[in-house]
C-alpha cells in the first residue's frame, strides 16, 4: 500500500499511477504489476460510500480506497447547522444539476441539488430519518425479484446503525429503535406553529396522529419527524457517523477528495466476461489522467445521476448511446440510465402566519445573532430545526373532492403504504430556500409530494467528458392517464383542508376579502378557497413544482439484464468485480425519504461482500 498518508483526506495523486503511455491495462495481471492497487475501490463518498468504506475497512487484512469528487465535509459550517442546509445549494459542495425542459411543467428546467462533498446529499439535504413503508421493500422482493431486500431483511440493519436519543416530550415505544449504532437520531427542534397548528390541523382534517412512523406498522398518519440531528444540535450525516476521525485513522482506509472518475477499467481478455480491474480519474478538466488497480472489486456509489454516467463512460449501457459517443462497448445494457423516478412536489402552499410564529425572522442577520449564539453554546434553539419538522403520510385514493372529476388510481406498495406526503415547515421555503418572504412576512409552508410516481425518466451522456453534466430528464407528469398529476391535486386540496382547520387558523392572518394573486396565500386569489378549480391548481403546479431531491432507479436491481442493471447482490450484469450501491439500484420508488434505506442497504451489502469473501477463502483453503 505504500507509506501511510498523514492527512486522512489525502491528495488522490499521492496514491495513483499516471495513465500508461500505451493506454489502459489490458489484463488483471498487468494492472496488478503496473498500477498502485487496493482491494476495494469505492467511487463516491456519498451516503452508501461512507457506510461501505467504514464497514469493509473493519477487516484489517483488506485495503479500501474511496474516490470522492467533492471536498472535506468537516470544514463546512453549513453542514453542521441543521437550519442552514439550503445555504449549501449552488455552492462548490453542490453538483448544481438542472433537468432538461419539462413539457408538463411549463417547459421549465428544474434545479436538482446533489451533494458533492464527503457524505454526499446526507451532508447537504434536510435530515429526515425515515424507514418508509414496510410494503415498499416487500414489493422489491415479491414483485421485482430482488430476494434478500424485504423489510425484514433490512430491519436488523436499520436498528444496528442507529443510536436513538429519546425525547422527554415525545414518548415512543423504543423496541424498534437502535441504541448502540454510529448514526445519531432523535427528535429535534419543534416550533409551536408546527406542533399546535399543523399537526393538530392534520387531525382536524381526519389524518390520525402516529407517534413513530419508523416501525413495521407503517407510515400512514401525521407525525413529528425523526431526524439525524445529534443531541448537540448538529447534523449527524453518514460521513460524521461512519467516516469519523477514528475510522479515518485506520491504516487500511484511504479517502481521496477532488477525484473525478472518468471510467472503470476492464480486463476483456483474460476471462470470458469483462472484469473490473480498477478506475481512471482526473482532478481537473483537461488534466492528466491517473489509474488505480482494484484487486477485488470496484463499487460505484455515485447516486442516481453520477452512477449511470460512470457506467456509460465505462462502456456499459445502451449500445446505440455508446456508439454515438464513440465509447467502446464493454456490455450492452438498455436499462442503464433508464427507469429514473423522482419525488415531485407541487408549488409550496404558503400561508401567511401571525407575526412571531415562524422562523422567517432568521433571514435578518441581526435578529439571527441570538439564535446563532444559542446554538453554538447549547446546540438548541431554532437553528436546530430541520425546517421540515413534521409531515402527514396519506393515500390519495382515500380522498374525494367535489371539485375533482377523476380520482387517482391506487399505486401504493400495499395497504399501509402512502402515495402522498405533506411536509409542514415553519418558514417560507421558496425556490429551494433561496427566496425570502416578501415584506418580512411570516410564512408557513405546506409541501405536497407524490411519493409513488408512475412517470419514468432518463440519465444520458452529454459527452465523453466527465466534467460535462449528464442530461437529466425526469419526464415529470408523463405517465399514462395523468395519474401523477391527479395525486398531487389531491395533495393540494388536503393542504387546503389543513389550513382551514380551527387549530391551524389560530396561527394565521385572516385572508383579506380582496386578496390578490401576489399575496402569500398561494394558490388562492380569494377567501373562498372551495371554489378553486382543478384547472387553476394545474396552472399553479406547472409554474412552481419542484423536486424533493429523491431520484432513484437509474441502475436498478433485478434478476434479468433485460430489465435491470445489477443483480440481487448489486453486481453489474455481464461483468465481474463491479457493484453498485446507492439509490440508483432501487427497483421502484419508495414512499418516503431514502437516506436511511440507502444506509441500511449499504451495511447489508458490506456483510454480503464479507460473507462471500469468507466462503471463497474456505474453498481456497480446502484446495
Amino acid at each position: 500500500m505504500g507509506r501511510r498518508h498523514r492527512n486522512p483526506l489525502f491528495n488522490p495523486l499521492q496514491y495513483a499511477t499516471p495513465q500508461l503511455p500505451t493506454g489502459p491495462p489490458v489484463s488483471w495481471a498487468a494492472a496488478q504489476r503496473e498500477l498502485v492497487g487496493y482491494d476495494y475501490v469505492i467511487v463516491g463518498a456519498g451516503a452508501a460510500g461512507c457506510v461501505l468504506a467504514s464497514k469493509l475497512s473493519e477487516d484489517k487484512n483488506v485495503s479500501v480506497l474511496v474516490l470522492e469528487a467533492g471536498g472535506d465535509n468537516t470544514k463546512v459550517f453549513e453542514t453542521k447547522v441543521p437550519l442552514l442546509f439550503s445555504k449549501l445549494f449552488h455552492t462548490p459542495h453542490d453538483w448544481d444539476y438542472y433537468t432538461v425542459e419539462q413539457p408538463k411543467l411549463a417547459s421549465r428546467s428544474l434545479y436538482w441539488p446533489r451533494g458533492r462533498i464527503i457524505g454526499g446529499s446526507s451532508s447537504m439535504n434536510a435530515m429526515m430519518y425515515h424507514h418508509c413503508a414496510k410494503s415498499d421493500f416487500d414489493e422489491w422482493a415479491s414483485k421485482y425479484g430482488c430476494s434478500g431486500w424485504s423489510y425484514d431483511d433490512l430491519a436488523p440493519y436499520f436498528r444496528s446503525m442507529e443510536r436513538f436519543t429519546a425525547h422527554p416530550d415525545h414518548a415512543i415505544d423504543t423496541q424498534h429503535r437502535g441504541s448502540s449504532g454510529n448514526w445519531e437520531t432523535g427528535y429535534s427542534s419543534l416550533t409551536k406553529i408546527v406542533e399546535e397548528g399543523f399537526l393538530r390541523g392534520c387531525q382536524d382534517a381526519k389524518i390520525p396522529a402516529v407517534a413513530d412512523v419508523n416501525t413495521p406498522q407503517g407510515t400512514l398518519g401525521s407525525t413529528r419527524f425523526q431526524t439525524f440531528i445529534d443531541p448537540k444540535g448538529q447534523r449527524s450525516s453518514l460521513a460524521t457517523a461512519f467516516l469519523s476521525p477514528d475510522v479515518l485513522q485506520r491504516q487500511n482506509l484511504f479517502v481521496a477528495c477532488h477525484a473525478y472518475v472518468t471510467r472503470v477499467l476492464f480486463d476483456c481478455l483474460t476471462t470470458k466476461e469483462p472484469r473490473a480491474i480498477g478506475v481512471e480519474f482526473q482532478t481537473q478538466r483537461g488534466g492528466q489522467r491517473f489509474q488505480i488497480h482494484a484487486r477485488r472489486e470496484v463499487i460505484l456509489c455515485g447516486g442516481a445521476v453520477n452512477t449511470p454516467q460512470t457506467l456509460l463512460l465505462s462502456g456499459i449501457g445502451p449500445a446505440d448511446e455508446l456508439k454515438n459517443h464513440k465509447i467502446p462497448i464493454v456490455q450492452d445494457n438498455e436499462t442503464v440510465g433508464r427507469h429514473l423516478k423522482d419525488h415531485l412536489c407541487t408549488s409550496p402552499i404558503l400561508a401567511k402566519a401571525k407575526p412571531g410564529t415562524t422562523l422567517d425572522y432568521l433571514n435578518n442577520d441581526l435578529k439571527a445573532l441570538p439564535a446563532l449564539a444559542r446554538w453554538m453554546l447549547t446546540g438548541g434553539g431554532p437553528l436546530a430545526s430541520n425546517i421540515g419538522e413534521a409531515a402527514a403520510f396519506i393515500r390519495s385514493s382515500d380522498y374525494h373532492f367535489p371539485q375533482t372529476v377523476q380520482a387517482p388510481r391506487d399505486h401504493t406498495s400495499g395497504d399501509v403504504g402512502p402515495d402522498l406526503e405533506i411536509i409542514g415547515a415553519p418558514i417560507a421555503f421558496i425556490h429551494h430556500g433561496a427566496e425570502k418572504a416578501i415584506d418580512g412576512s411570516n410564512v408557513f409552508t405546506l409541501i405536497p409530494i407524490a411519493l409513488r410516481p408512475q412517470s419514468q425518466g432518463t440519465v444520458t451522456l452529454r459527452s465523453r467528458d466527465v466534467f460535462d453534466a449528464p442530461i437529466i430528464d425526469p419526464n415529470y407528469l408523463s405517465d399514462d392517464g395523468d395519474n401523477d398529476r391527479k395525486v398531487l391535486l389531491v395533495g393540494i386540496r388536503v393542504c387546503l383542508q389543513i389550513i382551514k382547520s380551527a387549530a391551524f387558523k389560530k396561527f394565521l392572518e385572516p385572508i383579506p376579502v380582496n386578496d390578490n394573486p401576489t399575496s402569500y396565500w398561494w394558490p388562492f386569489s380569494s377567501s373562498n378557497i372551495e371554489n378553486i378549480t382543478d384547472e387553476q391548481l394545474v396552472r399553479f403546479m406547472d409554474e412552481k413544482a419542484f423536486t424533493l431531491y429523491h431520484p432513484v432507479g437509474s441502475a436498478r436491481m433485478g434478476p434479468s439484464p433485460s430489465t435491470s442493471v445489477v443483480d440481487s447482490e448489486c453486481r453489474v450484469h455481464g461483468v465481474k468485480s463491479l457493484r453498485v450501491m446507492d439509490a440508483s439500484v432501487f427497483p421502484e420508488q419508495i414512499s418516503g425519504h431514502p437516506t436511511a434505506p440507502i444506509a441500511a442497504m449499504a451495511a447489508k451489502l458490506s456483510d454480503m461482500i464479507k460473507e462471500r469473501n469468507r466462503a471463497a477463502s474456505l474453498v481456497n483453503a480446502s484446495l
